[in-house]
């Protein structure tokens, strides 16, 4: 059985280079297509076209076009390099080098890129074409139009480039932009939560049947392992769910997308063991992705610490830009917001008999809001500013009608929030307003279990 991971390679493939080498392919048969209409409407070929030429030149001239567009193109090309240089620099020195992927992954960077690359490459190769001996001389005229076309866009693409990087240095727009990703995450990968459901969400299974794995092992286990150490990057849980229903296995993974693993470490054990050969092992650990650093397909903790690593970074004494955390903290909470009309992951998938075949490691309230504050909560403590902005950010996520798993999860964060910095404050003004906000939190959390507290503040 082919084991189907080939959406997840398309997510995951670090295409710098992509867009760029494509627009540089195109470039070399745009060139190719122009001269060889040209050259078949000089011998007569193509009647009408013969004479359809947007501009006359010579041959000497058309070299010293096609000369002066490429020499510029591939010159401001390196100029363009080198301001994504110090973009990227200054990027991963304020924000955080995790930051770097989400700049050269913009489709604007790649195609001014593309639009230069491909220009110098088009030019080359028309040029070559140009002839000036006698008796036989060959100038493309529509080819070398088209070359003026091209020059006359990579300047109108310098210009882009350079209001792009402005734009996107600017901390609101990095905060924006590692956001939109987060909710594009929630958007795609979690479907829609029906309110007023009763299904149990991943941080209740584990409380009810954290046992239940054990029990449905029979038989023996085996153990799948790693051949070399990274970080899980995406794993093919549709693929393994149709292996362990061919063979007749119960597949449990350790592990979720954004663990680290080492060589020899657990992939998956599965169970009953004998029947587990050396292909299905194999087929089994070519579901995994494993690389060099985290990605954001299938690991939603990877853009919430994102926005945390900019608010941290903010958050430094070298920096010292509560702005900056503030936005990270009310983007987290917009995100959050979203995540409480999604569904999480089950931590059974069942073939289509309802046995289940895959036991997951999933995402949890609890693990997702953790993420998202703890590391603020810490470094935030005794900054009255940030402290108050969680709460009040907490109290309006909880203002709605949210599973009871993360209503917990936002009780607790409240809590230890409030309890770091009510004897740490050194203005009354600063406690008055971080026990109104407090309170305020706690109330609309509900003294309850059943997510009825809707209270506004």
């Amino acid at each position: 059985m082919k084991i189907r991971h080939v959406r997840y390679w398309e997510k995951l493939r670090v295409s710098y280079w992509f867009v760029p080498g494509l627009m540089a392919l195109a470039a070399l048969g745009l060139a190719a297509a122009f001269t060889y209409v040209d050259w078949l409407a000089l011998q007569g070929r193509l009647p009408g076209l013969e004479h359809l030429h947007l501009i006359v030149a010579d041959a000497p001239g058309a070299r010293i076009v096609l000369s002066t567009i490429a020499g510029s193109a591939i010159t401001v090309a390196g100029v363009i390099f080198s301001i994504t240089i110090v973009v990227l620099n200054t990027a991963a020195t304020q924000f955080g080098p995790r930051l770097v992927r989400n700049f050269m992954e913009h489709a604007g960077t790649q195609t001014v890129l593309g639009i230069y690359v491909g220009t110098f490459i088009y030019c080359l190769v028309v040029l070559s074409a140009v002839r000036t001996r006698d008796p036989d001389p060959f100038v493309p005229q529509n080819a070398v139009a088209a070359g003026l076309f091209l020059g006359v866009l990579s300047c109108g693409a310098l210009i882009y480039f350079i209001h792009h990087v402005s734009v996107f240095i600017q901390a609101p727009r990095i905060v924006d932009n590692v956001a939109s990703r987060l909710e594009h995450v929630l958007r795609t990968d979690y479907p829609v939560r029906t309110p007023g459901t009763s299904e149990p969400s991943p941080d209740e299974e584990a409380e009810r049947v954290e046992s239940a794995p054990d029990r449905l092992f029979q038989g023996g286990t085996r153990t799948v392992c790693a051949t070399k150490a990274g970080y899980l990057q995406a794993i093919d849980l549709d693929g393994l769910l149709a292996l362990a229903v061919e063979r007749g296995l119960l597949v449990t993974l350790p592990h979720r997308a954004g663990h680290f693993v080492f060589t020899g470490g657990r992939l998956a054990h599965a169970s009953p063991a004998e029947r587990v050969d050396g292909k299905t092992a194999e087929g089994m650990r070519a579901a995994f992705i494993v690389g060099p650093d985290r990605t954001p397909t299938q690991d939603l903790e990877y853009s919430v610490r994102q926005l945390v690593e900019i608010a941290l970074r903010a958050l430094s004494p070298s920096i010292n830009d509560p702005f900056t955390t503030a936005n990270c903290i009310d983007r987290l909470g917009a995100a959050l917001v979203l995540l409480g009309a999604r569904k999480l992951r089950s931590r059974y998938r069942r073939d289509g008999k309802g046995g289940v075949r895959l036991v997951i490691d999933p995402h949890t309230y609890r693990g997702v809001v953790g993420a998202a504050f703890d590391q603020i909560r810490d470094q935030a403590c005794g900054n009255a500013a940030v402290s108050v902005r969680l709460l009040n950010v907490i109290g309006e996520i909880s203002a709605r009608e949210l599973p009871r798993p993360f209503r917990h999860a936002l009780r607790e964060q409240a809590e230890a929030i409030y309890g770091l910095n009510r004897d740490r404050l050194p203005a009354d003004s600063d406690r008055d307003d971080l026990e109104r906000r407090y309170r305020w939190a706690m109330q609309t959390l509900g003294d309850n279990d059943d997510g009825s507290g809707l209270a506004s503040g």
